[in-house]
């Protein structure tokens, strides 16, 4: 008991101190210029994907893993470019059909018919997964106009991602006890649940640099984004379960693989573009 109690402290010690070198890096990455901003996001897409495929490796399954990279950084680089005017919206779904098509001939053409639909499938829903949800902070970045302000909202939704993980751990290691859902993740409790969603109102304090939000149209999308981000971890949850695993193949130390790290990531962002697509709030 001592024992284990000793290793969670230690655990718990080794998280921080990598948040202490992985959050500054991130904000200044978001904060620096649109350049860094895409590296960013093409890196997290890629290497999620990357684990992504391995676990599926891991379980039996054959999918295309380097492809399934190179299209999702393709995906990916497709938002950017849109950004940029180098790219219409309309020319998503020839893209769409093309990733589609070279995914279940290629397949076919390097695994042949052996487990061939879920293969392909598995492939090419990671591509889905990861390229479109994990690209849409350059199409927020697109939304809010390409500024500072646009970068200081991408910015503000990782602190509300971050925060809303780090209230939803420790109000549930004090006081939780009813589980939120104990068939998909036995640690998560529904006191841990509503202390993310506190945790996540933090970033209201970083109005002032979000000048085209009410502070209500603020409190609703960090909300919006405490929610999802826990959604995402369930759903990341959910994947590891079934795949039979416990943690993605490590890369920071005391948090796992990056998909570990940023599970909330790809539900959180794409769930932020909705709403602030749906409220218009960067139209004139």
């Amino acid at each position: 008991m001592a024992a284990d109690a000793a290793k969670e402290v230690s655990n718990l010690r080794l998280r921080i101190l990598s948040a202490i070198v992985f959050v500054p890096g991130v904000l200044l990455l978001v904060e620096a210029t649109e350049w860094t901003l895409y590296i960013l996001v093409l890196v997290v897409a890629a290497r999620c994907s990357w684990e992504f495929y391995q676990i599926l490796e891991q379980a039996g399954y054959r999918p295309l893993r380097l492809l399934g990279c190179i299209l999702t950084m393709g995906v990916c680089s497709y938002f950017w470019r849109m950004g940029k005017g180098e790219m219409l919206a309309g020319d998503l779904i020839p893209l769409l059909l093309a990733v589609t098509l070279l995914v279940m001939a290629w397949t076919l053409h390097q695994n042949g018919t052996e487990r061939y639909t879920v293969n392909a499938f598995v492939t090419l829903g990671g591509v889905l997964f990861f390229g479109l949800l994990g690209g849409a902070p350059l199409l927020l970045v697109q939304m809010a106009g390409q500024g500072e302000e646009a970068r200081h909202l991408v910015a503000a939704l990782f602190v509300c991602i971050w925060l809303t993980d780090a209230g939803a751990y420790f109000s549930g290691r004090l006081w939780g006890k009813t589980k939120l859902a104990p068939a998909i993740s036995p640690g998560k409790t529904r006191v841990g649940f509503v202390g993310g969603i506190v945790g996540s109102m933090g970033p209201l304090a970083l109005g002032f640099a979000l000048p085209s939000f009410s502070p209500s149209a603020l409190a609703g999308l960090l909300l919006l984004v405490g929610v999802g981000g826990q959604l995402g971890d369930l759903v990341e949850s959910a994947f590891k379960r079934d795949m039979g695993i416990k943690d993605a193949a490590p890369l920071i130390p005391g948090h796992g693989g990056l998909l570990d790290r940023f599970d909330s990531y790809f539900f959180a962002f794409p769930l932020a573009y909705l709403y602030v697509d749906m409220l218009a709030i960067f139209e004139p």
